[in-house]
């Protein structure tokens, strides 16, 4: 008879005949002063021997498995076990071995002989089927450590857990996505003279209806004072209410918790910690916008709050951004500003890379030296060859400047900025 249905049918019938002894026990209680002689009959050993049996049964399924699966897979034991079946075998020999009771160890050893008949007859020895167990265990702990994820929250670890601090305060929004192009414009306080609502102005005359109609303009308020983000909030909307009411304009600031302690940040480049901390808040503030603009619409260009634009500048960024893209050219940058981060504007499915490096290097550089520094990554080898024009081919300038920049006090303190574009 097959030793593993022999094992079955004897278990089955202790089972029944422990059973019947307890019913019997219940039913018909010994008189007084008769010994009562209790082997399996009790209801501990029964309650043991179920748990053993149990154990027993799942590790003969899982051994009757591995039998089956394993010549299926050319004898390979590290094949052998599926993920299920892995986690299984090794939960119900680890409670085994949390076992401590005396009893319940002297009647695991009454299978001992039987257990290794069985595994005998399947010409597994027991040392490989350990070391089996062993490996498996390993793979199962593999597969459930997680691997190293590397994103935003690395290099900003006061977000840790905190995912909730990358959402924006939502000072207005009228919902508009889908569009062609947005347009990102940071604004912070300025102690000297504010330029934001001229720029606003300038920028929506200089739409037509249709062009409005395809865009959306951002200003996020780089500044988490509530009360000044609701009063340059009011002003917009006071000056500007067809742009706002439209879903054209949508206002955002950051939380708080977003920024870093800045006055733990590492001095570059020999800057003081003033120039350091600004530029530095300055990459955050680019990264973050980025972050809201980047699912709304096909085209992301950067502006800033002290300019003003041509008429149309719209559909000729658009134009040539589409004309580009039939003619099949490559380009990563299309430059339409000439001064800094002014006027460039970026496929909004190239904007997590550009997002992604702001956020790992904004304690290094200026914000247009990063964007210097992806292109260059993205285009020259390590030795350099040529790689002025392979950066230029991929960084395209326009010959039309549609922006110019207007502001003469800049956001940092004392910083006098005088340049203009000369082609504008």
């Amino acid at each position: 008879m097959d030793p593993i249905i022999y094992f079955f049918n004897r278990l089955t019938f202790n089972m029944q005949m422990s059973v019947s002894h307890s019913t019997n026990y219940v039913q018909a209680t010994p008189a007084i002063g008769v010994p009562m002689r209790w082997n399996f009959q009790q209801p501990r050993s029964c309650f043991w021997l179920f748990i053993i049996m149990t154990c027993v049964s799942c590790f003969m399924v899982m051994c009757i498995s591995i039998l089956g699966t394993r010549y299926s897979y050319d004898h390979s034991p590290g094949t052998t076990f599926s993920m299920k079946e892995m986690e299984m075998l090794i939960e119900s020999l680890t409670r085994l071995n949390e076992l401590n009771d005396k009893d319940t160890k002297k009647e695991i050893k009454l299978f001992g002989p039987i257990l290794e008949e069985i595994v005998k007859s399947m010409n597994v020895s027991i040392s490989k089927q350990l070391q089996s167990l062993t490996a498996a265990n390993k793979l199962v702990e593999l597969v459930r450590s997680p691997m190293t994820h590397l994103d935003k929250f690395t290099f900003l670890p006061q977000l840790w857990s905190h995912e909730e601090f990358l959402r924006p305060v939502i000072l207005h929004s009228g919902g508009r996505k889908a569009v062609s192009v947005v347009y990102g414009m940071p604004t912070v306080r300025r102690s000297k003279e504010n330029y934001l609502i001229p720029t606003l102005i300038n920028i929506v005359s200089n739409m037509n209806q249709t062009e409005r109609e395809d865009s959306l303009i951002v200003v996020m308020i780089g500044e988490t004072d509530h009360e000044y983000t609701q009063q340059v909030t009011a002003e917009i909307k006071n000056r500007l209410p067809e742009a706002v009411n439209s879903g054209l304009v949508d206002i955002i600031c950051p939380t708080t918790e977003y920024y870093p302690d800045f006055s733990k940040l590492r001095k570059t480049l020999g800057d003081h910690m003033n120039r350091v901390s600004w530029r530095s808040k300055q990459n955050l503030d680019y990264a973050f916008l980025m972050m809201y603009c980047q699912p709304k619409g096909s085209f992301y260009v950067q502006m800033e709050d002290d300019i003003i634009a041509k008429p149309q500048f719209h559909t000729i960024m658009k134009n040539t951004a589409l004309q580009m893209i039939a003619d099949g050219q490559e380009w990563f940058l299309l430059d339409f500003g000439e001064l800094g981060f002014i006027g460039k504007i970026i496929r909004c499915s190239d904007l997590p890379w550009v997002i992604q490096y702001f956020i790992m290097f904004y304690n290094d550089q200026p914000g247009d030296w990063l964007l210097d520094g992806i292109v260059e990554a993205k285009a020259c080898g390590i030795d350099k060859i040529n790689c002025r024009q392979l950066k230029d081919n991929l960084w395209v300038k326009s010959n039309q400047t549609v922006f110019q920049h207007i502001g003469n006090w800049s956001s940092l303190a004392g910083k006098i900025q005088r340049m203009k574009a000369k082609n504008f």
